[in-house]
């Protein structure tokens, strides 16, 4: 059920990004689900050949999981 909810909150994120600026953006989500309320919040963005991302989930114990990347041509 968590990997469910994850994966809904990750899609729905991505779907609203795709349609957002490429320079900057910034995304976030909820979910509830049996055992409490989860969130995910992504910022990115692209200068000078590379871009970035930053994304922190929360789950319904209160745990935070952050992961950043950055790419550059």
């Amino acid at each position: 059920m968590t990997r469910f909810l994850l994966s809904t909150l990750v899609i729905g994120a991505l779907s609203v990004a795709a349609a957002a600026d490429a320079n900057a953006w910034t995304r976030s989500a909820t979910a509830n689900g049996p055992r409490g309320t989860s969130s995910v919040t992504a910022t990115g963005g692209c200068a000078n050949g590379s871009c970035s991302r930053n994304v922190t989930r929360t789950g319904p114990a209160g745990n935070t999981y952050t992961r950043s990347g950055t790419i550059s041509r």
